[in-house]
């Protein structure tokens, strides 16, 4: 089975777009593109057809660029979270859910993270851990519409 490529894209002043691909395919999945830019420009510069995005919950720099992005590839399922207000979900997900991407190539399952937001879920599997605002490298993600005891059950949970 062909690798996994993890390609950050920066976007806004402090933020990742992740791109998810394997080689001898055109097809790639994001992950939280809040910002439709950064993603249009690298799809065009190197010729990959989106056919996923991952969006771990509501708020905007997640969700920003999820309509313009559709636009260009309208084929693309948008996977979310099941308990969070995004109206721009194809397939709604809740704890425990598995998806299997790029052709087959990656399965993540789903992990209920709530804290940061109330219904904020994480992916994981083939050896990666995507969890929105849940755990950053130098801390946690601030509590909005969740609870510092949800956060910190998730923090344990992952």
């Amino acid at each position: 089975m062909n690798p996994i490529d993890v390609i950050p894209l920066p976007a806004f002043d402090d933020n990742y777009i992740w791109l998810l691909r394997t080689e001898g395919t055109p097809d790639c999945v994001v992950v939280d593109p809040g910002d439709e830019d950064p993603v249009l420009a690298y799809l065009e510069a190197q010729d990959l057809q989106l056919t996923a995005m991952l969006i771990t919950h509501k708020h905007g720099d997640h969700t920003g660029g999820v309509k313009a992005l559709k636009q260009h590839w309208p084929r693309a399922v948008v996977y979310g979270p099941a308990h969070e207000p995004v109206s721009s979900l194809d397939r709604r997900l809740e704890d425990g859910a598995e998806i299997s991407l790029l052709q087959g190539k990656m399965n993540l399952r789903v992990l209920d993270v709530p804290g940061h937001t109330e219904g904020h879920i994480a992916y994981h599997g083939d050896g990666l851990l995507f969890c929105g605002d849940t755990l950053f490298a130098g801390g946690c993600g601030r509590v909005f519409s969740g609870t510092f005891e949800q956060l910190s059950d998730s923090l344990r949970r992952i």
